[in-house]
């Protein structure tokens, strides 16, 4: 598990642009000792930009020709020439579905939040003292507490870091609070409430669910997933985007007629499952950005 890599930065607007162009550009660029020069970013800002951009699973290290290099994966590659500004909210939701999923063992506070922790509303402070004792019960070894602070810091500031409406040239917003998965309420002198809030389908993209959907690591070999997990279970829906049941349901009566790739209701048991066709996460959004959105 990995704590505080992000250097107490959340991505902040145009980054993400700028981190697969420069990597596009030249592989062994964030090992440029002058890269930041490059992008117009601090050296913590940078180191904080490719923590990033690995957390998102859409860059990759690799070794070639004896030398540590980065390149862009499938979904990286498919942002990149799709919506490398982040326009489209599926994007985000994609990116953020990556960081909660943290298979690359490098973003573990969004996955305890989004994933573990089940409390919807509570005060900043009881938030960070649940934190370390689940850290505690979970680390062999002892995490500082300063690294976990920072680490909620960045979380609360990730989703509700949104642009100042009197400041058309504020850059210093977090894209990812267009989704609206959280609130942060001051109360005057008293502890910042933080509510886990339910955002809409509209608002997350049916893109983006289908996409989480496809890429589920549990789905069974006849392609059946019942709608209770997706509603409870990690990495599904009702955790990731703190979904209701029907608001699961909802959308999944969209895809029900989705006209290339359409999902079947079936009832076994008493108990609702969908099928899902024989497509991959990669090859449906594929479709999705390049078929089918228009620009």
């Amino acid at each position: 598990m990995a704590y505080a890599r992000h250097q107490s930065f959340y991505i902040r607007d145009k980054w993400f642009s700028k981190g697969l162009r420069a990597v596009k550009q030249d592989k062994r660029f964030f090992f440029d000792e002058y890269a930041f020069e490059t992008v117009g970013l601090g050296k913590n800002m940078l180191e904080s930009l490719k923590y990033w951009l690995l957390a998102f699973n859409v860059l990759e290290e690799r070794t070639e020709d004896g030398q540590r290099v980065h390149a862009l994966s499938e979904i990286g590659d498919i942002l990149f020439e799709s919506d490398r500004l982040l326009q489209r909210n599926e994007s985000l939701s994609i990116l953020h579905y990556h960081l909660v999923r943290n298979g690359n063992d490098l973003s573990t506070v969004f996955d305890w939040y989004f994933n573990k922790y089940r409390e919807t509303i509570v005060g900043k402070r009881d938030l960070f003292n649940s934190f370390i004792t689940w850290v505690s019960q979970n680390e062999a070894k002892a995490v500082s507490k300063n690294s976990l602070k920072r680490d909620i810091d960045c979380l609360i500031q990730f989703y509700t870091k949104v642009p100042d409406v009197n400041d058309p040239e504020d850059v210093l917003f977090c894209p990812f609070s267009r989704l609206s998965l959280m609130k942060s309420e001051h109360s005057g002198e008293r502890d910042d409430t933080i509510r886990k809030v339910a955002s809409k389908i509209s608002t997350i993209g049916i893109p983006a669910l289908y996409y989480v959907l496809l890429d589920y690591d549990q789905i069974s070999e006849d392609r059946l997933i019942g709608v209770d997990e997706i509603v409870n279970a990690e990495n599904l829906w009702g955790r990731i985007f703190n979904l209701t049941r029907n608001k699961v349901v909802e959308a999944l009566n969209i895809l029900t007629t989705h006209d290339k790739y359409p999902i079947e209701y079936i009832r076994t048991n008493n108990l609702d499952y969908i099928r899902l066709p024989m497509v991959s996460s990669i090859d449906y959004i594929k479709g999705e950005f390049f078929e089918r959105m228009t620009y």
